[in-house]
């Protein structure tokens, strides 16, 4: 499915990844983790082709996609979340959702979303679906900017969602939220996104990745130093000295 070979990346003089190998199976909802500057942004950026490693490869379904932009590894089926959302505050809930499944376009973003609903393009359908999924459809006619936190990291897992990816990344889907809050995005995940869909989620929240992961990888100064069932390797003193604070 989804394969790291020996992946690094420096900026400058700083080596932020040493030699990543990963092997993420299909279907599997793996956790990465990992203290503040251990690397795990700079992965999945790597992952999603914001940047290119400097030495190794990312095999998708076997297929090199290394030196491929985020726009072409989107279409070739990873989607993600980002840790700061991004969303269009000015359009509607629905419309967001449209606009994830349009590309760019000479007729420009406001004219497409025009046509689609006016034509009763699939599109339409498909974005009632992903908003159906993450609980948001009775609020598609709100405008993005009035939804609270929690909701609007909803509507971002469903921007990722419509594209029907391979493989969903999840880049602290929690973050900002409450405990009741986090409780509840966890169930979302392991309930109604994570089921036959292969997910990578990064988060510093320990109870949504033992609720929602069967896999865990834990970085430290951009080295891999764990990898395995998430209860053994949390459970492991490096681990716990570099991520826990503690022996």
């Amino acid at each position: 499915m989804l394969e790291l070979q020996g992946v690094s990346k420096t900026f400058g003089e700083l080596q932020v990844l040493r030699g990543i190998d990963l092997h993420l199976r299909q279907g599997t909802v793996s956790g990465l983790i990992g203290p503040n500057g251990s690397g795990k942004t700079t992965l999945v950026n790597i992952i999603t082709g914001v940047y290119p490693p400097d030495s190794g490869r990312v095999l998708l379904d076997g297929k090199d996609i290394s030196r491929a932009s985020a726009d072409q590894i989107t279409r070739l089926g990873v989607s993600r979340s980002f840790q700061n959302v991004r969303i269009f505050n000015r359009m509607s809930v629905l419309d967001n959702v449209i606009a994830a499944l349009i590309g760019h376009d000479k007729a420009g973003l406001t004219t497409l979303l025009g046509r689609a609903k006016r034509t009763g393009d699939p599109k339409v359908t498909t974005a009632r679906q992903a908003l159906k999924t993450v609980g948001l459809l009775e609020q598609r006619n709100l405008s993005a900017s009035e939804l609270p936190l929690p909701l609007r990291r909803r509507l971002e897992i469903a921007r990722a969602l419509a594209c029907d990816p391979k493989v969903l990344v999840l880049d602290e889907p929690a973050g900002g939220m409450t405990p009741a809050e986090t409780a509840s995005i966890s169930e979302l995940i392991r309930s109604r996104i994570a089921p036959g869909r292969t997910c990578i989620v990064i988060e510093h929240k320990m109870d949504l990745i033992s609720h929602v992961c069967q896999h865990l990888c834990v970085l430290n100064h951009g080295e891999k130093i764990a990898e395995g069932d998430p209860r053994s390797v949390v459970s492991q003193p490096e681990v716990i000295e570099a991520y826990l604070g503690r022996v």
